[in-house]
């Protein structure tokens, strides 16, 4: 089999390149003689689902899977599938500058000067920006508010240090980064409040609750919206025989009983991919969107 990887400069999600890596490398080794599966490394987000729309590449890692749900709810992503999700924790999490007395995201509406959030950009590619954009609408905040964007979340955390922005949004959770800026700088975790939750709920959007101690003084649990995982996705005119590699693959190491951390996909999953988790988890129901 030959293939396509690519790894563009400044690649900055490690842990999608690591996954890309290793698929490509699983199916390059096992897949059928002659067969060939492009992918490309690029930020996670509408940039992935845009390649595989135009065939440019074959299979695309895409995160958060929350983001696909609500895309796909909306009508979005028709054509494209699911081969399986790569688990891994996170969170949206507002963290404000405990000086500002504030509780909730919605409070910093009613401050009397202006606050900066630093976050994500919602720039057509990012989920994140995307997510962020969108919950501080609901919230009522969007236009009384600046913002500093970096799709990195140790450059947000560090412009919060540095007193460029009174408010961190992003995925704190994947951030070796935030232990060491909590220390250095009071901070104090904003409620989204359930009107944010609610609507996001309504639409596909999961609510997770981080537990008190998750991050770095966090002391009550922490409704917040869900940033987990990664979906590994295709187009429908995936060959079977490579999407059920594909799900063998991401389903490697696993038992039955944690089955439906594979299988849990924000996408219907490809027939072939499907077939091959029934035949791994045998007698286990399996479920995907």
């Amino acid at each position: 089999m030959t293939g396509a990887f690519e790894r563009p400069d400044g690649e900055r999600h490690g842990d999608l390149h690591r996954i890309s890596h290793r698929l490509q490398q699983g199916l390059r080794r096992l897949g059928p003689k002659g067969a060939r599966v492009r992918m490309r490394v690029g930020r996670g987000g509408l940039d992935e689902t845009g390649r595989l729309f135009a065939g440019e590449t074959d299979i695309a890692v895409v995160t958060p899977t929350a983001a696909l749900s609500l895309l796909y709810g909306f009508g979005d992503l028709q054509g494209l599938l699911a081969l399986g999700v790569v688990p891994r924790s996170g969170g949206l999490v507002a963290a404000a500058d405990a000086r500002l007395g504030e509780d909730t995201v919605a409070g910093l509406v009613a401050r009397a000067g202006r606050v900066t959030i630093a976050t994500a950009a919602d720039d057509g590619v990012s989920l994140l920006g995307f997510a962020v954009r969108r919950a501080l609408r609901v919230a009522g905040v969007d236009a009384s508010v600046d913002f500093v964007y970096d799709e990195q979340p140790a450059v947000c955390c560090a412009r919060y240090v540095a007193g460029e922005a009174d408010v961190v949004i992003h995925d704190l959770m994947s951030s070796p980064e935030w232990p060491k800026v909590a220390a250095a700088r009071p901070v104090k975790y904003l409620s989204w409040g359930p009107r944010v939750l609610h609507t996001f709920a309504g639409q596909g959007w999961p609510t997770r609750v981080l537990p008190a101690g998750r991050l770095p003084n966090l002391d009550a649990d922490l409704p917040t919206l869900d940033c987990s995982d990664v979906a590994v996705l295709c187009r429908e005119d995936l060959d079977d025989e490579l999407a059920g590699l594909t799900a063998r693959m991401l389903a490697r190491g696993r038992h039955p009983a944690e089955a439906s951390e594979v299988t849990r996909a924000p996408l219907p999953l490809h027939p072939g991919a499907s077939r091959a988790y029934a035949d791994l988890f045998a007698a286990v129901p399996l479920r995907s969107r």
